[in-house]
């Protein structure tokens, strides 16, 4: 069971008064900090000093919005993965009113709102990116990612069940599970792809990272058809 890190029952409460603009800008300063640290460090490796230093608040006021490190974990981790949830059932949804449910369609509509994001000016996507990768790399956090995407992610299988028909539930959904590793192996940025070819492709380069990743998740499913 994950011990959760709170604070001293003698941190001293917010000094100022905290109103909700104040207050929600606050919030928005601490879940930035925490980004970037856990994406860098994962989660042990970070305090809830380090976040709040890095943000320049007080200890107090984390523990006034967050109240443990947990807490503060599982609510950098929701914020993003709402953005991504609806950018991705807005895309099915047009699929689904265009009839266009080709698996093609259904594996772009699934992978390409993240790849977009880290197109974005918002420079916290890479730091969330770099924490999703870690929180696949054991089942520490698995609870979390169940309870943020998998509601989606089964609308999704879903589609995909009902375009192949004749493919096992088990070669589905392991099939779809490998997609997610190399959906999120695609868009870190990891620069093994530079050194293997020494420095002739560039794994920054998301345009041509998303198109060879999208026929391969394609063909990969495909061979599952029959």
């Amino acid at each position: 069971m994950t011990k959760t890190v709170g604070l001293p029952s003698s941190a001293e409460p917010p000094s100022l008064p905290v109103t909700r603009t104040n207050g929600d800008l606050t919030k928005e300063k601490i879940l930035k900090a925490a980004e970037v640290l856990f994406g860098e460090n994962g989660f042990d490796m970070v305090s809830l000093r380090d976040i709040t230093g890095k943000a320049d608040v007080t200890l107090a006021l984390a523990s006034y919005h967050f109240n443990t490190k947990e807490n503060l974990f599982r609510q950098v981790i929701s914020r993003r993965a709402k953005t991504l949830n609806t950018l991705r059932r807005q895309r099915l949804a047009k699929l689904q009113e265009d009839n266009d449910l080709t698996l093609r369609a259904i594996l772009d509509a699934f992978m390409e709102p993240l790849f977009h994001q880290m197109r974005s000016s918002d420079e916290g996507w890479p730091s969330y990116v770099m924490l999703l990768s870690k929180l696949g790399q054991s089942n520490r956090w698995i609870e979390i990612l169940r309870e943020n995407f998998d509601e989606t992610a089964t609308l999704f299988i879903g589609e995909l069940r009902r375009i192949l028909p004749k493919a096992s539930e088990e070669d589905l959904l392991r099939t779809f599970s490998l997609v997610l590793h190399l959906m999120l192996v695609g868009v870190s940025n990891n620069q093994r792809l530079d050194t293997l070819s020494n420095g002739n492709f560039r794994a920054d380069d998301l345009d041509k990272t998303y198109d060879v990743l999208l026929r391969f998740a394609v063909a990969g499913m495909e061979s599952i058809r029959n």
